[in-house]
């Protein structure tokens, strides 16, 4: 694979990084701006949901623009709003600057997958795409728990100040390694009957997937203080959990999306997604915060095996999308599907915040947990029509 492939994933990883960088700060940036948690935690619904739903539409119009061009772009204007978001001083402010984020990240998000697919032969471009992929997962092990420590530092404005660093410093090194990648799409218009009615369900699958687990790992700053007692750089180390158990669940995912058993592997995800998100709130209502080590290893282990259990589902659901669709579909449904990646996080910041203002923090693991049982229940379904259809 051409080794330049591997730098869209530092475009991947700073997007993944400014997403959710300041969450081990949350509980205090919602003191600083004077707004309870649950709304400060909306600032990630407002950034996934106009990624979901910008993303796929910005990689329709400008599709036809050089890709390079396009994803350095994208880069610096999320450089200079985060700049805006550190110097905020109103939750709408920094609402408004979040919006925009994920305006900006359309230009990043879809445009750098599909870039490495042109980029790479036919026969590596699903390669190179968990290549992209992966620069998300590392997100979680190294650049979301980095940012936590500087606000050790810094405070709460100073996570967004690194993650326009980060952004910044990336969209420059795109620029001076990865060759010029002209644009080009087919019109819309001729993706029709391209795609077909299957693939609306395995883009459910992620949309169900991230929307549970997220309705925990949007609020994981505090649900970690409630749990442990941790703040500031001890939560970065917390979330780290979060990277390691995700770079385990795509070795999984990559290894049983080839196999006859992939569709029971993604429905079995789901349940496992369930049971630990449901151990977060038996954590919480389990008495006062405690960091002894007991509480501490079970707390990883949770979070760990749930990341595992997210990212498991990527590789299979991104192979069933590739093998189903037409060529020349593939460009919007890979941006699809990472519109349902975004759309599914914002959404579950949205029911987070909704039960924690209704039932309080501990109750989010539950609710995660009965949007992962739905997904489960889909999957097996999957499964069982697949197995029905399979020749014996």
């Amino acid at each position: 694979m051409d080794k330049r492939i591997y730098v869209l994933a530092l475009a991947s990883f700073a997007m993944g990084t400014e997403a959710y960088v300041y969450a081990g700060h949350l509980n205090a940036l919602a003191r600083d701006l004077d707004v309870p948690v649950a709304a400060a935690g909306q600032i990630a619904a407002a950034f996934a949901l106009t990624y979901a739903v910008c993303g796929p539409i910005l990689a329709g119009l400008v599709s036809r623009f050089e890709r390079r061009s396009l994803i350095t772009t994208g880069l610096f204007l999320i450089a200079l709003l985060n700049v805006l978001a550190a110097l905020a001083q109103s939750l709408s402010m920094l609402m408004a600057v979040r919006i925009a984020c994920g305006v900006a990240a359309g230009l990043v998000g879809p445009i750098t997958s599909i870039a490495a697919a042109e980029l790479a032969p036919v026969e590596q471009r699903g390669r190179a795409m968990a290549v992209v992929l992966s620069g998300m997962t590392l997100a979680f092990v190294l650049g979301i728990p980095a940012g936590s420590v500087v606000g050790e530092f810094t405070g709460w404005r100073g996570t967004f100040a690194f993650a326009a660093v980060m952004a910044a410093g990336t969209a420059v090194m795109i620029r001076l390694v990865l060759p010029t990648v002209r644009g080009g799409m087919q019109p819309r218009g001729r993706f029709r009957g391209n795609i077909p009615s299957s693939l609306g369900a395995y883009l459910i699958l992620t949309l169900t997937g991230f929307a549970s687990t997220f309705t925990v790992v949007a609020y994981y700053g505090p649900v970690v203080t409630a749990i442990t007692g941790i703040t500031g750089a001890g939560v970065g180390a917390m979330q780290a959990f979060v990277g390691v158990g995700s770079l385990i669940g795509i070795i999984i995912g990559g290894c049983a999306a080839d196999r006859k058993s992939a569709s029971t592997v993604l429905a079995a995800s789901f349940f496992i997604s369930a049971f630990t998100l449901a151990a977060y709130t038996a954590q919480m209502l389990n008495g006062p915060p405690s960091a002894d080590i007991a509480a501490v290893a079970i707390l990883a282990a949770t979070t760990a095996t749930g990341a595992a259990a997210l990212f498991a589902r990527a590789p299979i659901v991104q192979t069933k999308i590739f093998e189903q669709a037409a060529p020349q579909a593939r460009p919007l449904i890979i941006a699809l599907n990472g519109s349902m990646v975004f759309f599914g996080q914002g959404i579950g910041a949205a029911v987070g915040g909704a039960t924690i203002s209704a039932s309080g923090l501990s109750m989010i693991g539950v609710a995660g947990a009965l949007i992962a049982s739905i997904g489960g229940v889909l999957a097996a379904l999957i499964s069982i029509s697949e197995q029905r259809l399979r020749p014996a």
